[in-house]
């Protein structure tokens, strides 16, 4: 059923932008939604060509990204506003998918960011 399919990514789309600061998983996102992880990562993938998870990473990295853009607050403080547990694990996450590190990425000059596929 393609309708329910897209409010479940719509509801989710809505629920990450509301809540993706709160170190929620996916799992928990899907039990507020009343279906399973499984089902949602596999509505989501259908819909968007991406996990759950992805969504929700893309989601916390595009605003790890505008923060360090549009802000000077410290990396340890954007860290602990998207929810990370460390300052080192955000850092590594955010050099995964930006391909360099949080110091790095906020001295570069401005231009299109191409997260790491």
């Amino acid at each position: 059923r393609p309708a329910a399919a897209q409010q479940l990514v719509a509801r989710y789309s809505s629920l990450l932008e509301r809540d993706f600061r709160s170190n929620r998983a996916v799992a928990d996102y899907a039990e507020a939604l009343g279906v399973t992880p499984t089902h949602l990562t596999r509505v989501c993938r259908a819909s968007c060509g991406k996990s759950a998870h992805q969504l929700l990473d893309d989601r916390l990295h595009f605003e790890a990204r505008r923060l360090l853009t549009e802000t000077r607050m410290p990396i340890k403080h954007v860290a602990e506003m998207l929810g990370f547990n460390s300052p080192g694990y955000f850092t590594r996450a955010f050099q995964k998918n930006a391909g360099m590190t949080p110091s790095a990425f906020r001295k570069k000059p401005a231009g299109p960011v191409v997260p790491r596929a």
